[in-house]
């Protein structure tokens, strides 16, 4: 039997990416049952991406006031019927195998799904977490999965554990640790099905850069919130992971380095930036 698999896309001021995602949609084998587009209040014009709407049969809803991603994944689930969600950002890109991957993992018994993937423009780059199901092992260590494009789940569920639209970022963690809390069959698919652009001018690292030590506390929500699954040493570890987050390309680097050690400890500080020159000579990234 095939699955009704609902595709929920959240946009902002990024038409043209989001042409890119809706192309990849349509090289899809296993086509989406729909796909609904939350636009979170652009204030540019997307007149230029309703022709391939109209041909994907899409749902466009636009709101009148920008609530947040969270608030807009929120929405497309509520909005959605199909029996499975997978979530897709504008500006990321499934590969042609994607929802027939999501079609055999559900149809085994899934209940959610997360997915390695490649660096758009730099495919050689992989990310892929090698578990089968999700574990509190790699959770403990943040999110070593994906961001949301390469998250789903029944819908059921979701309407039940709601994105919490209270935290500016690490939503996609949070879901995780609360579903794994759940017990539910949570798999993760270690194989690159789509591809993560990295960087955009107006991302997470481009806001971060951006921000005061002082302000800290706004990207910290999800460790709070999790501080007990986490426990001391990966809460702390967390906290100055988020602290020290793109520091080579901030201004007051001191400043930072210093509210790192207020708020994590010397000595987790000092492992950080032990493991950041470790990875430098074995050329490892971090995890996502």
């Amino acid at each position: 039997m095939s699955l009704k698999i609902s595709v929920v896309i959240t946009t902002y001021n990024r038409p043209d990416y989001l042409l890119e995602a809706l192309d990849g949609i349509k090289s899809q084998r296993y086509s989406p049952y729909e796909i609904i587009i939350i636009d979170d209040n652009s204030s540019c014009s997307y007149e230029s991406v309703m022709p391939a709407i109209s041909s994907l049969n899409a749902k466009y809803y636009r709101q009148s006031v920008s609530c947040g991603a969270n608030k807009a994944r929120n929405l497309g689930v509520e909005y959605s019927s199909g029996d499975i969600i997978a979530f897709l950002d504008d500006d990321d890109i499934w590969l042609p195998e994607y929802l027939t991957t999501l079609n055999e993992k559900y149809q085994k018994g899934a209940d959610a799904c997360v997915s390695g993937f490649k660096q758009l423009g730099k495919e050689e780059v992989v990310v892929v977490n090698k578990d089968t199901s999700v574990t509190k092992s790699s959770l403990l260590r943040g999110n070593t999965y994906c961001g949301m494009s390469g998250f789903s789940a029944k819908r059921e569920l979701l309407l039940q554990n709601t994105f919490d639209e209270s935290l500016n970022n690490g939503q996609d963690w949070d879901m995780y640790v609360r579903l794994f809390q759940l017990g539910v069959t949570f798999v993760n698919v270690p194989t690159p099905i789509f591809l993560y652009r990295f960087q955009n001018e107006d991302g997470i690292g481009a806001k971060v850069r951006k921000m005061k030590p002082t302000d800290i506390d706004k990207r910290l929500g999800s460790a709070y919130k999790h501080k007990i699954f986490l426990g001391e040493y990966w809460f702390k570890k967390r906290v100055c992971e988020q602290i020290l987050f793109s520091l080579k390309h901030k201004n007051e680097k001191l400043a930072w380095v210093n509210q790192s050690i207020k708020m994590a400890g010397f000595s987790t500080t000092v492992i950080f930036f032990f493991n950041a020159v470790k990875r430098k000579i074995l050329k490892k990234p971090m995890s996502i």
